[in-house]
This record gives structure tokens, sequence and C-alpha cells, in this order.
């Protein structure tokens, strides 16, 4: 008998068949690769500071304001929060607020509230925040509530937190005051129905279309800091900021000389200006204009020979797409065309480059810069930018590309782990029900890929006062990564998946193997072993599990044929495994 031993290299090649893949990892689930060797991710718990009722985060910012308090903004598509010491708190801007008398009205038994608000302009799920009623029917309407249902724009519905004693039909006295908060939107695209959404002719006259082409954006949030005030602007809408130095209890409130609607926001550094992109430009929204406010004042937007306030339009393309800051330079994309957009002060304040053209984001949170390179998901291949673009060759692109989710691209979102020198893009797979349910991964010092299933919609690094990476899931819950082994206390469900293995020395000959010699390290709970093995690529194959614990030296197993390929995974609540080169103990079987 000979033994052997079997090297993988390092990194998923998922893209060819599996005979073809040969003596690589071609598929895996929640592991990465250090040095070339499999191990699985950190495990991650969850943290219930953020109350998911309040909806799916879009984006999240993480500073330390001038006191030195450690704050977080978090964006959903129905409010926006701010954590502090561990609390949240609303800061959603309002919207409108109305002073009304009398305006409530309820019945015995039930704690239904309906309003009478002239041209109120809510819509049910909208939030309103009620102060100064007095009693009514033996209740007191103040503080947060959800509007229920809307009868007319005059008209509306919510529910109190009890049951009214008895029937009064207008009430509340003369002081209520009602503010409406920003009206909540959705939070993945959504086909627009309706009338006038379809083509003319494809329905019948006077009904509302049931297919269309028309699909509304999500109403996804840009965060970004001025100082230590929040900035923050909700896709087509307007730009708000939030005063730190006022506290948790203040709302943001709106920029009153930016743009009235704008895709999103950005900071530029260290100039310090603020950059509208897709913004109104004061006579109609422009989806390639790009607006930058006077350096370091937020809401000077007018140009003038004393201020550096200016706009530039973009000549190529349909769309501005994503921009982000680089070395030197914002790297701003169009559905055509990549550019970079410099500071170069008087006359022009900043000027713009043609960088490439075809290389598109397939979403405006699909692109992460490290230490002044650039990645990114394209629409049909990933991208680095590291003074020219080019496309980042990937074993695993078919295999992710393939099962892209067509309607749910824009949701594709991405974000580093420094620690392992990673890039983790999150996408909706095809069997996914619209948020992302899958990851992809690129080492950048080794160039190793991985892949794997993890529920999360927004992502970010360990940074300042945050020591582990972050994210929310689709629930709107919140967790740590890389603390412990388990998945929130469940099993992590790691698994690693080989090529088809030949033994090159038995030639066109069967091998017979009956002695195996794994090589794992630093090993908690138990791991699963299975060897699969056939004669010819398209013949039936076979195989043989064993258990790996921290004490096994060898596993006795016996197999015989041409082809064989290994797997190790572990559905322990707490499982971590190095896993270097395993070792056959082998000889020559014949030819058939």
């Amino acid at each position: 008998m000979v033994l052997s031993r079997l090297k993988i290299p390092g990194g998923l090649q998922a893209d060819l068949t599996t005979y073809a893949t040969g003596p690589k990892w071609e598929t895996g689930n929640r592991v990465r690769f250090k040095q070339g060797q499999p191990e699985p991710i950190g495990g991650f718990e969850a943290y219930d500071t953020f109350d998911s009722e309040l909806g799916i985060p879009s984006a999240v910012k993480v500073w330390r304001d001038l006191s030195e308090n450690d704050l977080m903004a978090i964006g959903t598509e129905k409010r926006l929060h701010i954590i502090k010491d561990g609390i949240s708190y609303d800061v959603t801007p309002v919207r409108a607020t109305s002073n009304l008398t009398n305006a409530f009205a309820v019945a015995s038994g039930d704690a239904t509230v309906t309003v009478t608000d002239s041209s109120h302009e809510a819509v049910a799920g909208d939030y309103i925040v009620i102060s100064g009623s007095a009693a009514i029917g033996g209740i007191t309407p103040s503080g947060t509530f959800v509007v229920a249902t809307v009868t007319d724009s005059n008209t509306y519905t919510f529910e109190f937190t009890s049951n009214a004693s008895s029937t009064v039909s207008s009430g509340g006295g003369g002081s209520i005051v009602i503010k409406y908060l920003l009206a909540s939107g959705i939070n993945k695209p959504t086909p627009g129905l309706g009338w006038g959404a379809d083509t003319w002719g494809n329905e019948t006259w006077g009904t509302a279309a049931s297919t269309t082409n028309v699909t509304l954006d999500a109403d996804s949030w840009s965060l970004d800091t001025w100082g230590e005030d929040l900035i923050a602007c909700r896709n087509n809408g307007k730009v708000y900021a939030w005063d730190a130095s006022t506290g948790v209890n203040t709302r943001a409130a709106v920029l009153s000389n930016a743009p009235t609607t704008n895709r999103w926001i950005q900071v530029s550094l260290p100039d310090r200006h603020l950059i509208s992109f897709g913004a109104h430009d004061t006579s109609s929204s422009d989806p390639l204009n790009i607006r930058w406010s006077t350096q370091e004042n937020n809401n000077t937007w007018a140009a003038s020979a004393t201020n550096t306030a200016g706009d530039q339009r973009l000549h190529l393309g349909d769309r501005l797409i994503a921009s982000i800051n680089s070395r030197g330079q914002i790297l701003v994309w169009t559905d055509q065309g990549l550019f970079g957009m410099v500071f170069s002060g008087d006359p022009f304040t900043f000027t713009f480059r043609h960088l490439a053209s075809g290389c598109a984001p397939i979403s405006r949170n699909s692109a992460i810069e490290q230490d002044g390179i650039t990645y990114w998901m394209g629409e049909d291949n990933f991208h680095v930018f590291s003074g020219r673009e080019q496309v980042l060759p990937s074993p695993v692109r078919d295999a992710v590309y393939e099962d892209l989710h067509p309607d749910y691209l824009p949701l594709i979102t991405c974000g580093t782990n420094r620690r392992f020198s990673e890039v983790w893009w999150h996408y909706t797979s095809k069997e996914g029900t619209d948020f992302p349910n899958k990851y992809v991964t690129f080492n950048w010092v080794t160039q190793e890929w991985a892949m794997g299933s993890l529920d999360r919609v927004v992502w970010q690094d360990a940074t300042g006062w945050q020591k582990f990476p972050f994210a929310f899931d689709s629930s709107g819950r919140f967790y740590y990564h890389e603390k412990g082994l388990s998945a929130n206390g469940s099993a992590l469900d790691w698994s690693i998946e080989s090529g088809s293995l030949e033994i090159p020395e038995a030639g066109e000959k069967l091998f017979f193997v009956d002695r195996l010699i794994p090589d794992v390290e630093e090993q908690t709970g138990n791991i699963s072993f299975t060897m699969y093995y056939k004669k010819w690529p398209s013949g039936t194959e076979s195989s043989k599990s064993a258990t790996i614990t921290s004490s096994t030296t060898k596993l006795n197993k016996r197999v015989r044929g041409r082809q064989l390929r290994l797997k190790y995974s572990s559905d322990a609540t707490d499982s971590f495994a190095k896993i270097g080169d395993l070792r056959l103990d082998w000889r020559e079987d014949g030819g058939r």
C-alpha cells in the first residue's frame, strides 16, 4: 500500500463540471480559506437593540460625536433611527404638522380612533405623533401611532392601545397637534400596477393593469456624516440633517436649500462638499445630474462667484448608478460609463474624467473601496479599479450570475471583512424570496473565492467603536459577526466539497483505498466526512461516511474506483476546524 497526500488548493472552482474541476474545492457553505486551507466562517450573535417591526434596514452609519457618544444611524422604509447607549430613538423627519380642534371620534368598546384633518395626505402604514389631546371617551390619544385605514382625503383611522369607554363624535379639545412623519415607503422593487401602468390596449378600458413593465424603486436610504451630524436622504427624496448637539429627542430636519429630489447623497473628502446624485436641477429631476453645496456649508447650493457650489451633468448614459469615495477622487458610475470626480478648486470645483465604459455596478450598493482599490459586482462580471478598470477573474462567476433573481438586483449589497481580507456581496438567488439570501466572497490577498447561504440585507465592517462586523437580516434583526462558533445558538451548518480527485500513479487502473489519515486542527464539534467514488465521470456514484472527532487519528474505510470526491461538514451547534491535507493508503486494483 502507498500513503499519498491529497493537496487541494484554496478557493472554490464552481464553474466547471465536477470532473473538470479536478483536485479543487467545488462547492461550500459558510466556509472561508485561510492560507489556502478551508475553515468555517466565524459565528454570529443576535443583538436586540433595534426593533425589527420598524422596517427592514437599507443603510447604516456608525460614528462618534464631539462629546464622544457612540452613535449608529439606521434607515428603513418606515423610519430613521439613532442608536445611542443601546437605546433606539426615532428621528424620522416630519413632513407636515396639523393643529386641530376636536378632531377625534371614538366608539364605546372600540380602540379605533377616527381623525378628521382636511387634506391630510396620509396613507395606511404612515406614522403619526400626537400630542396636546384632551381625554375623549375615556382615552387620551398621545404618542406614536400607525395610520390603519384612510377613508378619504380628510379622514383616516388609527388604533389606540385600549378601547374607549363611551361614544364621542367630536372631541380631543382645541390643542391637538399631529405630526405626520415621512411617509412609509416600500422595501423592495415592486411592480407598478394600476391605471396607466401597462401599454395601450393590453387591458380592458377603465381597468387597472394586472401586469406592467414599470418597477417602483425601493425606498432605500443613503447616510453620511457632516462633522458630528448625520446627513440622510431617501431615494428620490429630500435631504435631511440630524444635529447631534441637540440630542436624540430631536428629529432630522430638511435642508431647505438642497435639491428637492435626490437619488442619493455623499460627502466628499477631504474638501467637504455635500453632493447630490440624480439631483433636481431647479426645474426638473435629472437622473444624470450631480449637484454639490458650497464647501463647509451643506445648505448653500446656489452657485455664485463667492462660493464653490455647482453642478455637472454627465454625458454618457441614461442614469447615475453608484458612487464611492476612493483615493484622490470619487468614482461615479452611470449605466454606461465610469467617471473620476476630482476636487480641483477654482474655477470649476470638481473636474470629471471618463475612466471606462461598459462596467456599470449591478446596484447602488454593490461597490466597495479598500486601501485605494475599488471592487464591485457588475451587470455580468466582477470588476476592480486600481488606477484602471479591469474584469476581476472569478471561478464562481457563472454559479453566481446564473443564480441571481432578476427582480431583486437593486437589493444587492456588499461590504468588507478586513480581518480576513474579504469582500462580501449579498444577493437574492432564484430560489430566494425577495431579499438577499446568498453571498459570494473574494479574498483580495489570496485571490480566493467562496460562496454560501446567509440572509443579510445590510453589512458593515468593524469600524470605530464597533469592534465586530455587523449586519441586518430581512426581518430587520441585528447580528454581530465573527463572534462565537454558532449561528446565534444554532448550528452554522458549514460544508466544503471537492471536485473529482484522481490518484495519478494509478493511471487508467482502479485504485483501492482502505485507510485515510485526516489533517484537522483546532477542532470543536464533530465533523462528518464523506467520500464519493465512481469509475467513470458519468457513472453511478457511491459514498461512504465517517465521523471525525477531536481524537480521530485515522479512518478505516474501503473504496474502489477511478474518481474520488471529498466532503467535510458539520451540524454541531459549536463547530470549528482547520482542514489540512488528507492522506490516503491505497494500491492499484485492476482496470475494470
